[in-house]
């Protein structure tokens, strides 16, 4: 499924045999990998909906998980066939943002700092995007990690 280019919309409404501890954290890499930046690229960008059971009683990680997964398919629907914009607007709104990529790390046991991967000659251009679209709060996290 990660390198789907085709399927829009899966359905596991009825698929009990999913595990409750690794069925969420799957679904989320394959839409949103947070391990690399890289990773977030190559994410699957076509899937636009997942249909999951109702059925279930839900915890408040499951719902997280949820509204996390529904965040990724949702930047999926909006940039419909352009798949590089949508995995750009991951990057940004997932990996540049300190506590959004936090939980995403937390969920998929990511321990890595997002700078450790960054190009020091790249680093003014990326922390520009954080300032930009995530305002100084942000970008002071960011300079703060990037050279810690």
């Amino acid at each position: 499924l990660q390198n789907n280019t085709s399927l829009t919309a899966l359905s596991l409404s009825e698929n009990y045999g999913i595990s409750k501890q690794q069925g969420p954290t799957t679904l989320l890499k394959l839409v949103n990998n947070i391990s690399s930046i890289k990773a977030t690229l190559r994410s699957n960008h076509t899937l636009k909906n997942i249909f999951l059971s109702t059925m279930q009683a839900k915890s408040d990680a499951d719902k997280e998980f949820e509204t996390h997964i529904d965040h990724a398919l949702a930047i999926n629907r909006k940039y419909k066939d352009d798949l590089e914009t949508a995995g750009r607007e991951k990057v940004i709104q997932t990996q540049l943002h300190s506590v959004t990529r936090a939980n995403l790390a937390d969920f998929q046991v990511v321990n890595r700092s997002l700078y450790s991967e960054i190009n020091p000659l790249h680093l003014p251009e990326v922390l520009s995007l954080v300032g930009l679209h995530h305002g100084q709060g942000e970008l002071y996290v960011a300079l703060k990690s990037s050279i810690a």
